[in-house]
């Protein structure tokens, strides 16, 4: 069967009609037809019901349907091998990253990536890094990247570079004032944090604990998926937070927060991994970018501000 005509047939069936799967697939309803009536031909059956005013699926259409993606799914596979035995940047490269990564590190080596290899196709999922560990898993990406030592028996992690945690506070807030954060002062303080699953949020926990704090104490005020969120909550003085320093050098650029260290408790570091299925082919492209985020040094609010 050609692949062809498995998008067309999975289109029409998507949208039960021919002239809609043609306008999706950039297609005259025509060229359609003849796609179908080809594809008939070879399986010996109709797949579709035209007798009436309305496009329905014949159990033999049925049966493909159910099968469709799968069949898709192989031919991209089969791609992509060739290409990783050639070596070639080119075809699509399924990316699935945290949000830390995903929104402030990968952008601009994406971009360039893209400059060096124009035949290559990205599609980017950005999860929280537990969300990251099922999609690699579900065979749905080709690369992760988390800032979470995740374990698991079906994944392999490569450390790539460091992260360092910082609290954050709206400029006006009284730690703009200080130079470290005292840790009774954060404790007192209402806080925004991650969702559950993100690897910040576990990650600053486990500092606090090796620090002495209780996190059961901390004054929760709310809980965000967005970092972005996070942070314009935290500028209208909801609360403080703790986040990526990765994240923070628009808002320490105009001077609408400050970034801090805890006071005593020693640098709240972590490691950026990339992330890969157990005994998965390693698409060059995926290489190229993973060596790129390992060796980038882009501008980011790195460290704490002076205030």
């Amino acid at each position: 069967m050609e692949e062809r005509r498995l998008e067309v047939f999975s289109a029409v069936a998507r949208e039960l009609s021919f002239s809609r799967a043609g306008l999706a697939l950039h297609l005259s309803q025509s060229a359609v037809s003849q796609q179908i009536a080809a594809l008939e031909l070879e399986l010996g059956g109709a797949l579709f019901d035209r007798s009436r005013r309305r496009v329905r699926l014949t159990p033999a259409g049925v049966a493909l349907l159910n099968r469709v993606d799968h069949l898709l799914g192989d031919f991209a596979e089969a791609r992509r091998a060739v290409a990783a035995a050639r070596g070639a940047v080119e075809g699509e490269l399924r990316v699935a990253s945290s949000r830390t990564v995903g929104t402030y590190m990968l952008p601009h080596l994406l971009a360039a990536l893209g400059r060096r290899h124009p035949a290559l196709r990205f599609e980017i999922s950005i999860q929280n890094s537990e969300r990251v560990l099922q999609t690699l898993l579900a065979g749905q990406a080709d690369i992760g990247y988390v800032e979470d030592s995740v374990t698991h028996p079906g994944v392999v992690l490569a450390p790539l570079r460091e992260d360092e945690l910082l609290v954050v506070a709206a400029a006006r807030h009284r730690f703009a004032q200080m130079r470290e954060v005292p840790l009774h002062d954060l404790v007192a303080e209402p806080m925004i944090v991650r969702e559950r699953g993100s690897g910040t949020r576990r990650i600053s926990e486990e500092h606090l604990r090796a620090a002495g704090v209780r996190v059961a104490d901390l004054r929760i005020a709310a809980e965000l998926t967005g970092i972005e969120a996070i942070k314009a909550a935290v500028e209208t003085g909801l609360g403080i937070s703790i986040l990526s320093s990765a994240t923070l050098a628009k808002e320490l650029t105009l001077g609408t927060l400050v970034a801090r260290r805890l006071q005593g408790a020693g640098p709240m570091r972590r490691s950026i991994f990339a992330v890969s299925a157990t005994g998965g082919t390693e698409l060059p492209a995926a290489r190229e970018l993973t060596d790129a985020l390992a060796a980038d040094r882009h501008p980011s609010g790195s460290g704490p501000t002076a205030g």
